[in-house]
């Protein structure tokens, strides 16, 4: 889903100026620009971004493409180790519904925990979609 990268958490002010600089204001462009390895680095360096953050951005940005997760069950997914496409892909949704139910039970970080068919659908929107982000 496109969205504006200013949405992004994480994203503060001057990171946000930086890349508006380059022309990059939304999570399309974002990933255009930085979801290799490579140039990731160099945009980290030509616009002056700190590059953990870029990455940080680049990743919430791949997990803002599933339709449904929103910036809580990205933490949530995040907070197992899930923080990409590529690896929310690999996951059998039975395991990790449970495994985000736990977390979510213990930790209090949503209303609800995702159900079943939710995770089910995002992990099938994580198999088709293309993978841009490398690292």
């Amino acid at each position: 889903m496109l969205m504006p990268v200013a949405r992004l958490r994480g994203m503060d002010l001057i990171t946000r100026r930086k890349l508006k600089r380059r022309g990059i204001t939304n999570t399309h462009q974002l990933l255009a620009a930085a979801g290799g390895f490579e140039s990731r680095r160099r945009l980290a360096r030509a616009a002056s971004i700190d590059e953990e953050v870029l990455t940080h951005l680049v990743k919430r940005a791949d997990l803002a493409r599933i339709k449904g997760i929103g910036a809580t069950y990205a933490d949530l997914l995040n907070r197992l180790g899930v923080d990409r496409l590529s690896e929310l892909a690999r996951y059998d949704p039975t395991e990790l519904q449970q495994s985000l139910s736990v977390l979510n039970t213990a930790e209090g970080f949503a209303r609800r925990a995702p159900t079943a068919a939710e995770v089910r659908d995002w992990i099938i929107q994580a198999r088709t979609l293309p993978l841009v982000v490398d690292r």
